[in-house]
């Protein structure tokens, strides 16, 4: 499952670069010379060094202080660094430059939610999911239930999630949460019919195949439950999941 952590430097990153008008090799303005940076800053951190990316960003910025993107892109930077009053501040600009950009307002919003701050991430959220020219609305309502689900709201994690699912019938984050949250609730079938859409429909997750392994042991389906932990072992032996498996085998052996 794609964490919040990961999803907002995904779609910071999937942003793409800025393309200038000017074809010139130097830039011959501020406005080129900002953009210039931007793409520069964003190959750094693309390779994963956000040190080198903050510098770049930085300039960019002197050139024009109101490029959306470039504080969209140092604000992960910053973040990455664990540099959280510096994100924050750039998450927020980005936000407010650009309260029709979907992805800043889902990444300052997945910001926020690993903060614990629900109640102000939920907003930006709904923004994000709520722009038409969003092409994964889906993705920001997941998150939304995350974050709920975090804040010890699991009714409304659920709804966020059923409104993920119906933009998106077989979004692979939304089915598992679900899923899960029909295991916890200790409804197994609701559980298995969104645990089966999800392995019928997109690509096998340890997660999902570990959860599958207990709702279908739990009521009393072995071959199902032994289906599950085969491909479990088989496909993500390394996993945390996997491991959970070989441990729970071998308890049942002794």
């Amino acid at each position: 499952m794609k964490t919040l952590t990961a999803f907002a430097v995904y779609c910071l990153l999937c942003q793409g670069c800025v393309s200038s008008t000017n074809s010139s090799a130097s830039p011959q303005s501020d406005t080129d010379a900002a953009i210039a940076n931007l793409n520069l800053g964003l190959g750094y951190l693309r390779q994963g060094r956000p040190e080198l990316a903050i510098g770049i960003l930085e300039r960019a910025l002197e050139f024009d202080p109101d490029l959306a993107d470039a504080h969209s892109s140092i604000a992960v930077a910053y973040d990455q660094q664990g540099r959280a009053e510096e994100a924050e501040e750039h998450y927020r600009r980005a936000a407010e430059l650009a309260p029709d950009n979907p992805g800043a307002a889902n990444s300052y919003a997945v910001y926020l939610c690993r903060n614990n701050r629900w109640a102000d991430a939920e907003p930006y959220f709904r923004l994000a999911a709520e722009n038409p020219t969003y092409t994964t609305p889906e993705a920001a309502l997941s998150n939304a239930g995350l974050c709920a689900l975090a804040a010890g709201e699991p009714e409304n994690a659920e709804s966020y999630f059923r409104e993920a699912l119906g933009r998106n019938p077989v979004y692979p984050d939304a089915l598992y949460h679900m899923a899960d949250l029909a295991y916890q609730q200790r409804n197994l079938l609701q559980a298995r019919a969104f645990m089966q859409r999800s392995l019928t429909s997109v690509a096998d997750s340890p997660e999902m195949l570990w959860l599958c392994f207990q709702v279908e042991a739990e009521l009393n389906s072995p071959a199902a439950a032994q289906a599950c932990a085969t491909r479990l072992k088989e496909q993500f032996p390394e996993s945390e999941q996997a491991s959970q498996l070989f441990e729970f085998e071998r308890d049942a052996a002794r």
